[in-house]
């Protein structure tokens, strides 16, 4: 407990772990307006419910489109000629202009649509969101009416029962953001617990504590103990975080144990790794693949530990992961058999 005192005194002036501290407290605090900025980059139609304002949409032509227009969400406002729309649409009194081909469903020719949009992303997605609906039912009734063309019957299709696409707000916050933010931290002190101590090697302090009433495994775990009780602290805060941007978080006590557990586990291999290197380069660098090759490995089976956190913080699992905890606890124990060999040898 005095190492771990003295571990924690000096934890502030990690530039490392302050600046990563930093990162994630800007994530938690702003994790709703995070998740719709990059939802929005691969699937604009995430930003769907967002746009509840009605955009408005200068008509050029007459045509079978013009009745699918009508019915949507958007507000029409007709004009004789290109000209005098696109002249409203510079001005920025029409938020797009869709000019209305002469051709028909009857007639044979390919159908050819002119859509001009405003030169901003953010406004020209919610515009395209707001006029995908009447142009894809224009598309079906198009088919429709072309389809005895063909020549021959399609296949039809009969699935009782079709899986729907689960929300991609859901998959950012549940299946990414939280759990990023849950083992950031377990990363962070794997790393943190080499620093501490191949520094005491660097600065030439080991022999000073080493001729101290303490052991060398009771400073290694006066350590760990410090680079594992900074994880459970930051993940509540980051979930508070999280919580107060309006985001429900589940279970958050059985995370916060999880984490702890995993927290341990990835502690015990840096500073194993650290005690057998001693060396904070190679140390690190070490620690880095061993990191990649856990993280790579856990995706290979259903209850990893980052699939578990989406679960449990989603309410799509509860208190039976608890047995999942307990067995990650119990793989900890031979690693920190192997440790305690290591600094023997």
């Amino acid at each position: 407990m005095i190492i771990a005192k003295k571990e924690m005194g000096s934890l502030l002036q990690e530039k490392t772990l302050v600046l990563a501290i930093i990162v994630q407290l800007l994530i938690a605090s702003f994790s709703s307006l995070l998740v719709i900025g990059l939802a929005s980059f691969f699937d604009p139609s995430a930003l769907d419910k967002y746009g509840d304002q009605r955009a408005n949409v200068g008509i050029v032509g007459e045509g079978e489109l013009k009745q699918f227009i009508e019915k949507s969400h958007v507000k029409p406002y007709y004009y004789g000629d290109i000209s005098s729309a696109l002249s409203d649409f510079n001005k920025n009194k029409i938020d797009a202009v869709v000019v209305i081909p002469p051709q028909g469903s009857e007639s044979t020719e390919i159908i050819r649509l002119v859509i001009y949009l405003p030169k901003s992303d953010i406004k020209g997605t919610f515009v395209t969101l707001q006029l995908k609906k009447p142009l894809e039912e224009y598309e079906a009734f198009v088919r429709d009416v072309r389809s005895p063309r063909i020549g021959f019957e399609p296949v039809r299709l009969y699935i009782d029962s079709i899986p729907k696409k689960t929300s991609t707000y859901f998959e950012f916050i549940y299946g990414i953001l939280i759990p990023l933010l849950v083992f950031t931290p377990v990363f962070i002190s794997g790393g943190l617990i080499i620093d501490m101590f191949t520094e005491e090697f660097e600065r030439k302090t080991m022999d000073l504590l080493l001729v101290s009433p303490m052991s060398f495994m009771e400073i290694l775990d006066g350590k760990m103990f410090t680079a594992v009780i900074i994880v459970p602290m930051q993940v509540f805060l980051w979930l508070a975080l999280v919580s107060l941007n309006g985001v429900v978080v589940y279970n958050i006590g059985i995370i916060l144990l999880l984490a702890s557990v995993i927290a341990v586990i990835v502690v015990v291999i840096g500073a194993a790794v650290a005690v057998k290197y001693r060396e904070r380069a190679i140390s690190q660098y070490i620690y880095s693949l061993i990191l990649i090759l856990l993280f790579l490995v856990g995706y290979l089976f259903a209850d990893s530990p980052f699939n578990m956190v989406t679960r449990l913080s989603s309410g799509a699992a509860g208190i039976e992961t608890l047995v999942y905890s307990e067995a990650y606890a119990a793989l900890s124990l031979p690693l920190y058999v192997y440790l305690k060999r290591i600094q023997i040898s």
